[in-house]
């Protein structure tokens, strides 16, 4: 009887969970809902009823919002798809490098210098926001540049990277890496043979970590690209094409059917390297 009644409880404890989990799961969800399903509404059924569902009598189904949607748009996700390119380059190029560095090099102040990089990690970045502005804008004049959005991102995000990548590379047995050292390989060889492709799961989470940084980020290249229209990524020229006063003819649909477009290239990002990603995490903890 004991036993039973502790299955049962731990039954309902379980039960518990997992209601918590399909609300919290459903909350996360219904934005979503409310944006598809509005991108195929005409403006007036969106007033009408938000929640409808189109393709019915009282609420057809309409696909035009899509084509006028990526009239506005497909110059900006091109400068997204660009910017996020070499932001992920760059983040995991230079962090792989330094994480090697601290995990196979001896020298002199390694683990103060580690702990540097680390502590900048507690640094909020909208503290260094005015400074950060100034020094791309009026001392590199990187302003109104690919270079001013892609330069501080990837300087941002070099202490996380270089810390995950790090805990990778120094639970690779050391003697995978003598062996190779035997056999005559450099350490460019060994970084690049055997270092890099043993830790992509991580590699591969703080790449997506990366693109959703680049593709959401607003504030930054907002500032920096400021007056050069051309040069927008997808957050921005989103932002600024449906608020401007000069379009206001654009319809609510066509707004929801922009913001469909701008969110697909993530949801198609995470779809084909959840796996890795998910990986990535769940080792890393186990690591560290």
């Amino acid at each position: 009887m004991a036993t039973q009644k502790r299955k049962r409880t731990i039954d309902l404890k379980q039960f518990a969970v997992h209601v918590v989990i399909v609300v919290l799961l459903l909350l996360v969800l219904f934005p979503f809902y409310i944006l598809i399903i509005n991108s195929f509404k005409l403006p007036k059924d969106i007033l009408i009823n938000p929640f409808s569902i189109p393709g019915t009598a009282e609420v057809p189904m309409v696909l035009g919002a899509y084509g006028t949607a990526w009239g506005y748009i497909r110059n900006y996700l091109w400068n997204s798809v660009v910017v996020a390119f070499l932001e992920i380059v760059g983040v995991l190029f230079i962090a792989s490098i330094a994480a090697y560095g601290f995990a196979r090099f001896r020298f002199v102040g390694k683990n103060f210098l580690f702990t540097v990089f680390l502590s900048f990690m507690m640094i909020p970045g909208i503290l260094t926001l005015a400074p950060q502005y100034a020094l791309v804008y009026s001392t590199l004049h990187l302003g109104q540049t690919y270079m001013g959005v892609v330069l501080p991102a990837v300087a941002g995000g070099l202490p996380v990277g270089i810390f995950l990548i790090r805990t990778f590379f120094a639970g690779v047995p050391d003697s995978i890496f003598e062996a190779a050292e035997l056999d005559g390989a450099s350490h460019f060889r060994r970084y690049l043979m055997m270092a890099v492709p043993l830790s992509l799961p991580i590699l591969f989470t703080i790449g997506l970590s990366t693109l959703l940084g680049a593709w959401n980020d607003i504030i930054w290249a907002r500032l920096i690209l400021y007056g050069k229209e051309n040069l927008y990524t997808i957050s921005v020229g989103v932002f600024v094409v449906f608020n401007s006063d000069a379009n206001k003819s654009i319809t609510d649909t066509v707004i929801y059917a922009g913001y469909c477009i701008a969110s697909l290239p993530l949801v198609v990002a995470f779809c084909l390297t959840s796996k890795q990603f998910i990986k990535g995490l769940t080792t890393g903890a186990i690591k560290m």
